[in-house]
């Protein structure tokens, strides 16, 4: 069977190498490898920095090693995150202006309870992903086991190791059908809705208004909607 690890990042390559012919300059944006909510993001903020002339290209990092590139100016920005991620990563500046959200959910394969927010998870084994924040801070103080990537908390869920996962349900569906895995089933509705935001090093301050200015426009005519609604059709249909 074909690694999910290496589809997602046959995609993240060929989204790397489609740039603006008429660009004057370029980025190179930390990902999450494997994170199958980023295509959305890719797409958008491709869009938004062809409009101000720069070319873009993409680099996966697992979890948490992705922002620790950025903050660090080892790349030049964060493709994704939550709101307020500048608190504890100084050195990344957030453009105010949604490019994307997340929907949080939990995924089981034998478990039926009511998911009635964050705490009703506490009885039960949990599999997150290290560096998925709203992971980390939703389950704080429970019983988890960190895992390095989507694929394998998907992997310890089938097997039994976990009782639930906690992950975005975008990566979630993606990792079952890649892996044809049966009988696992997401809990409930959604446990959390979102917004993500684009982060740039603070050496690249200079690009946050402009920035701000083309995404606030596309998001006004309809523009990061229609190519949200593309990655995620293109993304699950294959």
């Amino acid at each position: 069977m074909v690694s999910v690890r290496i589809i997602l990042t046959t995609l993240f390559l060929i989204c790397t190498h489609i740039v603006s012919s008429y660009a004057n300059d370029s980025v190179v944006i930390s990902i999450v490898d494997g994170s199958a909510d980023a295509h959305a993001g890719i797409s958008v903020i491709r869009e938004a920095y062809k409009r101000i002339g720069y070319e873009v290209k993409f680099k996966p990092f697992l979890g948490r090693s992705a922002l620790e590139h950025s903050s660090a100016g080892k790349v030049d920005a964060e493709l994704q995150r939550i709101d307020g991620i500048s608190r504890d990563f100084t050195n990344l500046i957030q453009v105010p202006i949604p490019i994307n959200y997340v929907q949080g959910a939990v995924f089981t394969k034998h478990l039926t309870f009511p998911v009635t927010g964050w705490y009703s998870l506490k009885p039960y084994r949990i599999g997150i992903v290290k560096g998925i924040i709203f992971a980390e801070e939703g389950t704080k103080d429970m019983n988890v086991m960190v895992t390095s990537s989507y694929e394998e908390v998907m992997r310890k869920l089938n097997i039994g190791e976990i009782d639930i996962a906690v992950m975005p349900r975008i990566s979630a569906l993606l990792e079952m059908k890649l892996q044809s895995y049966k009988g696992i089933k997401m809990l409930g509705g959604i446990l959390e809705t979102m917004f993500l935001y684009h982060y740039v090093h603070r050496k690249n301050a200079s690009l946050v208004p402009k920035l701000e200015k083309e995404l606030k426009q596309m998001i006004l005519n309809g523009t990061t909607q229609q190519l949200r609604k593309e990655a995620y059709d293109q993304l699950l249909e294959k």
